[in-house]
């Protein structure tokens, strides 16, 4: 009932957007099972050390815009 007064559309596109974002949800919650499951590290194939390689261009802080992509994403997935 609080989802209807809250969103100004018809019933229909309020239950697809519930959906959507119930199966992003599902998506990340199975996603962190099976890292959890099988991390990267233990897995022979990925797990392996990088050769050296040059520096990163800049030596600071992270760039904003890079942060605030990150707090998008995190939103958006619910993290």
């Amino acid at each position: 009932m609080r989802a209807r007064e809250l969103f100004d559309g018809p019933d229909s596109e309020l239950l697809d957007r519930a959906l959507e974002l119930l199966v992003r949800q599902l998506d990340a919650q199975r996603e962190r099972a099976a890292l959890a499951a099988q991390p990267f590290e233990d897995d022979p194939d990925l797990a392996w050390t990088a050769p050296a390689g040059p520096d990163l261009p800049y030596d600071g802080d992270i760039p904003e815009d890079v942060v605030e992509l990150a707090r998008q994403r995190r939103a958006e997935y619910g993290a």
